[in-house]
């Protein structure tokens, strides 16, 4: 069970410069992460290569020999300790692997060859941040390629289930952000509610959050419109009574007595059944409508302003009173959501319910349809973040926030 509390991070707070220098940071090491997967993946896929490919390549020849020399020094040092045993009291023995040039038939390189290799090079995107926090940003990008792989074995057995061929991932905007990840080897709470941060004096006041129950898993520092989000992830046990009863087959099978279903909509935001026998409810959405329908009306009406007259490639395209905006929208559908989520969760655990079922049509946005005004009405509502909400409030045991 993890826990996640959002601390937000204005332009005028004491952290904001830090923030702001680790995501431009984990911007800079994400894009030339995956400059270097690009680069050697398309470069062994084809006869010609351009400049770029080339000099990639020339990089991992010249410094492939001192990835090695530090692995075979790790190996001996390895085989110098004491010899650990498994489980059936077998000696564990070290392995030696070097490294090797990539090939046709090997060409995407692993996450621990660019990282020997930014090492060696003392890649001055890796050394500049925080230790651990460079591998995470790194981890990410292999995340996103994994699933581009994963999406590519889909989408040749059954291509009508995507909107479009997936495509390898993308740089991140030259003067973009991304998110920062801090493990709970480099950031921890001291004096009780004082969130310490790597490579700064500076520290965040956490409050009541860091009486959470469980431990400091992460850190995430997220760029939201504007500003920065400090997200403060803690991980807890949770032991969950559930009835089961066994089968024939000795296997142990769940089997749910007293049913929520919800089904999800515009106007009636949650319209919530059982069968206990108690009168159904509805969550009413029409708050969360006018939310979006008086965001839409003025953001319109500023976006017109500052592109008026201009060609398609000239000007800018937001300003701090759109993104100002955006934030305050968000954060007002986020605050509808919590509270109708809780509430949802509070009816279940007073009407004692153990299993909730809520119905979601995958692609559902993409075919409706509808009206132009119903059609983006019903696409801005994020149902997908409200069943998350709902999941965890209901995991959790109670409608807290």
């Amino acid at each position: 069970m993890y826990s996640s509390y959002k601390i937000q991070i204005h332009s005028e707070h004491e952290l904001f410069v830090f923030c702001d220098s680790l995501c431009f940071k984990a911007k800079n090491l994400y894009n030339i992460t995956n400059y270097y997967i690009r680069q050697v993946y398309t470069a062994l896929k084809k006869e010609t290569r351009n400049e770029n490919q080339l000099q990639v390549l020339k990089n991992l020849e010249m410094h492939l020999p001192q990835m090695n020399e530090i692995r075979l020094r790790s190996f001996e040092k390895a085989r110098s300790k004491p010899k650990k045993m498994d489980i059936k009291g077998n000696i564990i023995e070290p392995k030696l692997k070097l490294f090797e040039m990539p090939t046709f038939a090997k060409s995407f390189i692993r996450y621990d060859f660019v990282d020997a290799l930014f090492k060696v090079m003392k890649q001055v995107d890796y050394t500049s941040m925080p230790s651990q926090s460079n591998q995470q940003t790194m981890k990410k990008v292999f995340d996103d390629w994994k699933s581009f792989f994963e999406a590519s074995k889909k989408y040749k057995i059954n291509p009508a289930n995507f909107s479009g061929k997936p495509k390898i991932p993308k740089y991140k905007p030259k003067n973009g952000r991304t998110t920062c990840y801090l493990t709970n080897q480099i950031t921890e709470i001291k004096e009780g509610n004082v969130l310490k941060l790597p490579g700064t004096p500076l520290q965040l006041k956490l409050g009541k959050i860091a009486h959470s129950i469980g431990k400091l898993q992460q850190v995430r520092i997220v760029p939201s419109y504007g500003r920065y989000v400090v997200e403060v992830v803690f991980k807890a046990e949770q032991e969950k009574e559930i009835k089961r009863t066994e089968n024939q087959t000795n296997v142990l099978v769940f089997e749910p007595n007293r049913v929520m279903g919800i089904d999800l909509g515009v106007d009636n935001l949650a319209t919530i059944v059982d069968n206990t026998g108690l009168k159904p409810l509805l969550i009413k959405g029409t708050g969360l409508k006018s939310i979006n329908q008086y965001y839409n009306k003025l953001r319109a009406h500023y976006f017109c302003i500052i592109r008026n007259g201009k060609n398609p490639k000239e000007g800018i395209f937001t300003t701090h009173r759109l993104s100002s905006l955006d934030r305050n929208k968000n954060n007002r559908v986020m605050d509808f959501l919590h509270k109708a989520s809780a509430k949802v969760v509070e009816i279940a655990i007073e009407r004692k319910i153990d299993t909730i079922i809520i119905g979601r049509n995958i692609g559902w946005k993409m075919e409706v349809e509808m009206k132009k005004a119903n059609k983006q009405t019903f696409i801005q509502i994020p149902y997908t973040t409200l069943i998350e909400m709902i999941r965890y409030k209901a995991e959790k045991g109670d409608s807290s926030h």
